[in-house]
C-alpha cells in the first residue's frame, strides 16, 4: 500500500490550478447519484472536542474511502494542527487497502471551492458587493477560487469586497490578494456593516452563539454561503429559498421544517432537475455541509498524482484458521 503525507499533499496543491478543483467539485456533484454515501458519523468529546466518520464509494471508478475529521485542542507544548484528518482508500470490489492519505489539506480544498462554487452557481447577476467573514485558510481558498473562476470566463467586474475586522486577519487577506485587477478591499467593525448592502456573503467562522446580524440587514437578492453553517438562523425563517449538498444531512437543523421552500440538493440544480435562482430578488440560503464524495474524489486525484511511499501491509492472503 502507499502513505501519502501532509507535505506532499500540499507540495502538489500549490502547483496546480483552482479550475481542477472546482472541476473536480463540480463533476461529483453531477455525479452525485452514482456514489453511495450515507450521513457523515458525528462524535462528540468532552471540551468541545469531535470526531466526524465519512464513508463513500464510487463503484465506477472502484474505489471506497472512509475519512476521519476531528478538531482536538492542543496539549501542552504539542505541535499540530488543531483539525486533523486521515483518509482510508480502497479498491470497493476486494476491500483491500490500497492506501492512505493525509485528509486536512484535501478538507480544506475541497471545503473551501465547494463554497465558491455554490456562491457562482447562486450569486445575481449582476452582483457587486461581497462580505466575508472568517478570513483562514479555508476562505482563502474559496475567495481565490471564486475570483479565479470569474476571471477566467472573461468577467472582470469591479467589485467591493467588505472584511470582517478580526486579529488583523482583513489586513493579511487583503496584503495575500492585493495584486487583483478591479477590486476594492473594505474594513468593517461590525457585522452589520458586512452584510449590509451584501449582494453576496460568505462565512468561515468556525464558533458564534449567537446570529451575525438582524433580518433588516439582508438586502433583496442576497445570496449567503455559511460554509460552517452557523451565525444564520434567523435566515432559515425568511429567505425565500434554501439549497445544500444533502439534504440528508441538515435535516436536524433547528428551524429545517420552516423553510419557505423545500430544500433542494444543489446536484438537481446542476442537472437541470430543479431550479435555481430564477429572480433577482430572491434572498437565497446555501448549506454545503460536506460531502464525502469529495473527498473521495480529490482523494483519489491527489493519491495518483503522489509518488508516496510504499508501505508492506500484510493482509491475510489465503483463508485461516485460529
Amino acid at each position: 500500500m502507499k502513505v501519502v503525507d501532509f507535505e506532499e499533499v500540499k507540495s502538489i496543491a500549490e502547483k496546480m490550478s483552482p479550475s481542477e478543483w472546482y472541476d473536480w467539485v463540480d463533476d461529483a456533484l453531477r455525479k452525485k447519484v452514482k456514489f453511495q454515501m450515507p450521513p457523515k458519523i458525528h462524535i462528540t468529546q468532552d471540551s468541545g472536542s469531535y470526531f466526524n466518520i465519512m464513508p463513500a464509494i464510487y463503484p465506477e471508478d472502484n474505489i471506497a474511502v472512509v475519512k476521519t475529521v476531528g478538531r482536538h485542542p492542543l496539549k501542552l507544548n504539542e505541535k499540530r494542527s488543531v483539525m486533523m484528518s486521515d483518509m482510508m482508500l480502497y479498491e470497493s470490489d476486494t476491500g483491500i487497502l490500497k492506501g492512505l492519505i493525509d485528509g486536512e489539506y484535501i478538507t480544506t480544498l475541497r471545503t473551501g471551492v465547494v463554497a465558491a462554487h455554490s456562491a457562482l452557481l447562486f450569486v445575481k447577476k449582476d452582483f457587486k458587493v461581497i462580505g466575508l467573514l472568517g478570513l483562514g485558510n479555508i476562505m482563502t481558498v474559496c475567495f481565490k477560487t471564486f475570483i479565479f473562476k470569474l476571471r477566467e470566463n472573461g468577467d472582470n467586474r469591479k467589485l467591493v469586497v467588505k472584511l470582517y475586522k478580526y486579529h488583523d486577519q482583513e489586513k493579511k487577506f487583503a496584503e495575500r490578494f492585493a495584486g487583483l485587477e478591479n477590486i476594492k478591499f473594505e474594513f468593517c467593525d461590525t457585522y452589520e456593516n458586512v452584510m449590509q448592502d451584501s449582494d453576496l456573503i460568505m462565512s468561515a467562522v468556525t464558533k458564534t452563539t449567537e446570529n451575525f446580524a438582524d433580518d433588516k440587514y439582508y438586502k433583496k437578492g442576497v445570496t449567503i454561503v455559511p460554509i460552517c453553517t452557523m451565525g444564520f438562523q434567523n435566515c432559515d425563517l425568511f429567505f425565500d429559498k434554501v439549497f445544500t449538498d444533502e439534504v440528508d444531512q441538515i435535516r436536524g437543523f433547528k428551524y429545517f421544517d420552516k423553510f419557505k421552500s423545500v430544500t433542494t440538493n444543489v446536484s438537481d440544480v446542476l442537472n437541470g432537475e430543479k431550479e435555481g435562482r430564477v429572480s433577482d430578488d430572491e434572498r437565497i440560503l446555501v448549506y454545503d455541509y460536506g460531502l464525502a464524495i469529495h473527498d473521495l474524489y480529490f482523494g483519489r486525484k491527489f493519491f495518483d498524482l503522489a509518488k508516496g511511499k510504499d508501505v508492506n501491509y500484510r493482509y491475510p492472503h489465503e483463508k485461516y484458521f485460529i
